[in-house]
């Protein structure tokens, strides 16, 4: 199977930025897109030929008052965003079998859709008595069977149905944090197969991707997306994703850094993108559904001109590809005051609600590109 060499990604990568700095804009970009209509009209799923920028916020989302939720989406709007990726957490929907309490889902998905976005649900997660043996405590393990977590998925997109017709199923499985016991491709295949299958039995027009890949090597029990993926060809998994699906975070490295190139998650989506020509599936869009860069003091953070240049390059990388679909900045706010801690940092705005400079760029972005 032919492979794209890390030379010719890093290349592609640098056009990129030479084209940020210089302000130029890809022929791609030629052709823009109606703006989406929320919820889950059709307009929300298809592909298209222009830049659409997402939020995935995070599962704090759900913890937040009336009052700043409304505050984080009314500024992901204003901002041009499209959608907004949402935790629909199998374990906390019905951690006792049988019983369901979906009124934090609920809250969430509907102020999403009042606020004129779509709703990108990421199905994932398996609560106590539906895990494997070996990693019962933990909900990221994968479930014991299956078919039961498809009958989850089928109820919520019965449920949900009217409001959201983009589905991830699971996030990041190629790495140990979130398939416990271990990352397993044939497990995955297993799950995403039986997943896919009702989705389209409920939604036949709804876009189903397979789970985030997580930026990664093939060590430490963790599995690279490359392999990840060729191994899903091999066994035929491919026709259970409409779109393929990855996380390339590359801080505190810019996404096109050439020093970087053997372990760049950015770069490794031309290979990616090989693999899915050479098993038949050129119509396919690979999506990016997180990605981003902390600003703070921590020794790995960068600066907020760093961040918005790392996204800035990943945003036209999209516009110069149009095999590259949706790309969902992570995050939106920041989920702490902790400057020092990475994780409380990777938001557009910072945790008193005062833009970083990547806010800026993001909605300039989406008032150039998406046609809003």
């Amino acid at each position: 199977m032919k492979r794209s060499s890390p030379r010719r990604a890093i290349a592609a990568l640098t056009v990129v930025l030479l084209s940020l700095s210089a302000g130029a804009v890809p022929a791609a970009a030629s052709v823009l897109r109606e703006q989406q209509t929320p919820g889950g009209s059709p307009s929300c799923a298809r592909q298209s030929d222009a830049v659409r920028i997402g939020i995935s916020p995070g599962a704090t989302i759900g913890a937040l008052s009336a009052a700043d939720l409304d505050r984080e989406l009314t500024l992901a709007r204003d901002a041009g965003t499209f959608a907004v990726r949402l935790d629909i957490d199998w374990s906390a929907i019905e951690p006792t079998r049988g019983k369901f309490d979906w009124s934090r889902t609920d809250r969430v998905i509907d102020a999403v859709v009042a606020h004129g976005m779509c709703v990108h649900g990421i199905v994932a997660y398996t609560p106590r008595w539906a895990r494997v043996a070996a990693a019962v405590n933990d909900s990221h393990s994968r479930p014991a069977n299956p078919a039961t977590f498809a009958a989850f998925a089928k109820t919520v997109v019965q449920r949900y149905q009217s409001r959201i017709n983009i589905w991830e199923v699971w996030n990041e499985p190629n790495i140990v944090t979130f398939f416990k016991p271990a990352p397993d491709v044939t497990a995955y295949s297993a799950l995403l197969r039986a997943t896919y299958t009702v989705i389209k039995q409920v939604q036949p027009d709804s876009t189903v991707l397979a789970g985030g890949m997580a930026p990664s090597e093939d060590k430490d029990g963790n599995i690279a997306g490359t392999t990840f993926l060729s191994k899903m060809y091999a066994q035929g998994s491919n026709k259970y994703f409409d779109a393929f699906n990855v996380h390339p975070y590359t801080w505190p490295y810019l996404p096109n850094d050439p020093d970087t190139a053997s372990w760049n998650t950015a770069m490794k989506m031309w290979p990616m993108r090989d693999t899915m020509v050479a098993g038949g599936d050129s119509a396919k869009q690979i999506w990016i559904t997180e990605f981003g860069a902390p600003t703070g003091t921590a020794p790995n953070s960068v600066s907020e001109q760093t961040q918005s240049d790392s996204i800035g390059i990943v945003l036209d990388a999209v516009l110069g590809n149009d095999w590259l679909g949706p790309a969902y900045v992570y995050s939106l706010r920041d989920a702490g005051s902790n400057t020092a801690d990475t994780e409380q940092n990777f938001g557009l705005v910072h945790r008193d609600w005062t833009p970083k400079i990547a806010y800026g760029r993001v909605d300039a972005y989406a008032a150039e590109h998406s046609g809003r």
